[in-house]
């Protein structure tokens, strides 16, 4: 009996032992009790395909992108196209790289000191600074993070995090990254290693006309296609709510001309210095953003507002309803000079063309050129075609422009055309009132003509007979 019992315990104890090392061995290594998931990724991996929304906020802005088929739009400004789909495409790889790097044990109470408060806790942030200016700090930055977050199909949360201090930015000194308060995949606060992007843009577009600016920023992601007017062709500028504006048309009968309004006086004349800039108006026209109709309506001075019409050479009218923000009531500078006048125009376009639909044939023109310059004419029609397909779809937003893009049409008549210059009948008096007097000039010395320096020839005598050669 005391036998079978010992065998009893020495098989639970070798049974015991084999299951202890198997359980060892399929435990994965801890660096510490409070470190076990570092070199872990931060984010659980998902597939660029499945991510349908993607918002960053920060204490200033938020901008909303959401896939629309294909594309990437900006959902918050009417849905405008992206300029780069590819810098999506880099911050969700960005996200999806971040390492764990180490645990920051802190409870909530902690996360303004940390700077990473949400976006939202305004009056939480500003009670912080004043704690630190009461402190002895003279400036305390914004404790209040950048919030990303990424979501699928269906509202599943991939990404839910809120970006703080950056640490390593020397990469040769140290690893780079961010100190993170992730909320979807390993909850809590870390220093998760990685690097972002903060701003859209690369570096090689800094001289360019490439948008940058904060990610959170939703003009920062605008696309930069416009509509691009060439070949001007005339101009109309009136003011349907401005009684004093004098409205005025010009136009020119070539593509290199000159502008003329047609209803010059006698004593009128165009003033180049004011139409010069019209043979490249808006060729290169860009936008600062994209707005709401009815937040535009709240920003806009209907009272001065303009309506521009340019047709060109190739069959397109453009129509422009552009009106000047509304001038904010700021007080007087030291120097008792009025407030500067708002900077932006409010606006929006209409595209329309009438294409010829037959070539006008030349005379003389023989088969084979004929054939040639039909060829010709049809690629140009289908060229504008598409393009007048792609510029009609800026018709349904309304745009705010900078003022020195539209400052060099928003112009006067007087502006344009200038009084003749009177020729002067005598000469212009000198400095002392008095006119100039004539100045005595001596006439040309005559110089006789030198003898010429050539040596006359020297005759030689015709030989006799019975001389000697």
């Amino acid at each position: 009996m005391k036998n079978t019992r010992l065998l009893f315990l020495v098989g639970v104890t070798a049974i015991s032992t084999i299951m202890a090392m198997l359980m060892l061995l399929n435990t994965p290594e801890r660096f510490s009790p409070n470190n076990e998931q570092i070199g872990e990724y931060l984010v659980t991996s998902f597939s660029e395909d499945s991510v349908e929304e993607i918002r960053i906020k920060d204490s200033e802005n938020e901008v909303a992108l959401r896939k629309n088929g294909s594309d990437w739009v900006v959902a918050n400004r009417q849905d405008y196209p992206i300029d780069n789909p590819g810098e999506v495409q880099q911050l969700l790889r960005s996200l999806a790289q971040f390492k764990i790097g180490l645990e920051v044990p802190a409870e909530p109470e902690h996360h303004a000191q940390i700077g990473l408060l949400a976006p939202g806790n305004k009056e939480e942030a500003e009670a912080y600074q004043e704690e630190r200016k009461k402190a002895g700090e003279t400036n305390p930055g914004d404790p209040r993070g950048l919030h990303i977050s990424v979501t699928a199909k269906g509202g599943k949360p991939l990404v839910d995090l809120i970006l703080g201090e950056e640490f390593g930015e020397i990469a040769s000194r140290a690893p780079r990254g961010f100190v993170v308060r992730s909320s979807a995949s390993h909850p809590g606060i870390w220093k998760a290693l990685g690097t972002l992007n903060r701003s859209t843009g690369d570096a090689e577009s800094q001289s360019t006309d490439k948008r940058r600016g904060q990610l959170s920023n939703p003009a920062s992601w605008l696309s930069y296609k416009f509509v691009e007017i060439e070949k001007i062709k005339s101009i109309t500028l009136s003011a349907p709510n401005d009684e004093e504006f004098k409205g005025w048309t010009v136009n020119r009968t070539d593509e290199n001309g000159d502008f003329s309004t047609g209803d010059l006086k006698d004593d009128e004349e165009m003033d180049t210095a004011g139409t010069g800039s019209f043979k490249t108006l808006f060729n290169k026209l860009r936008f600062e953003d994209v707005l709401d109709s009815a937040e535009a309506e709240k920003k806009k001075d209907p009272a001065k507002s303009r309506q521009a019409v340019i047709t060109t050479f190739d069959g397109f009218t453009y129509t422009f309803e552009l009106s000047p923000v509304k001038e904010e009531e700021k007080a007087e500078s030291d120097t008792g000079a009025p407030p500067p006048p708002s900077s932006n125009y409010i606006g929006t376009v209409k595209v329309e063309a009438n294409l010829l639909a037959e070539r006008i044939k030349s005379e003389g023109e023989t088969p084979e050129d004929a054939a040639n310059a039909e060829k010709l004419f049809q690629a140009k029609r289908e060229n504008l075609e598409y393009k007048l397909e792609l510029e009609k779809v800026f018709a349904n937003r309304v745009y705010e422009f900078a003022n020195f893009s539209v400052s060099s049409l928003d112009k006067g008549r007087d502006e344009i055309v200038k009084k003749k210059e009177e020729p002067e009948e005598n000469a212009a008096p000198n400095a002392a009132g008095t006119k100039p007097r004539a100045t005595a000039v001596s006439p040309p010395v005559a110089i006789p003509p030198r003898p010429s320096a050539t040596t006359p020839p020297i005759p030689v005598p015709t030989p006799k007979e019975g001389d000697e050669q």
